[in-house]
């Protein structure tokens, strides 16, 4: 989570108090921002198989089947980032500790 964070922090210029809600599961004040959050969220607990209201809701907030597609593909990338982490326990880079993340 600390390179996630410090890139969309530093690199991407996302402010850091929505990566901070985002870390700790807080609603984000943006409504766009929120459908995206809560959605994402729907397509991991569900493991793909979220409701019809679910997915319309993500839809009305304004965005495309696209959207879905590059949620798809961001959960896939995660998966395999974490399997690999889990299992090979790489040390977090210094660019990255000043965003280490503890459950």
């Amino acid at each position: 989570m600390a390179a996630h964070s410090t890139i969309a922090d530093k690199m991407s210029g996302v402010p850091e108090p929505v990566t901070d809600a985002l870390r700790e599961g807080h609603p984000l004040p943006d409504t766009r921002l929120e459908a995206l959050r809560q959605f994402t969220d729907i397509m991991v607990e569900t493991r793909g198989h979220p409701g019809h209201d679910d997915l319309q809701a993500f839809l009305d907030a304004g965005y495309r089947e696209a959207d879905v597609l590059a949620i798809i593909l961001a959960i896939a990338v995660k998966t395999l980032s974490n399997f690999s982490n889990h299992l090979l326990h790489p040390e977090v880079d210094e660019l990255f500790r000043e965003r280490q993340w503890t459950p």
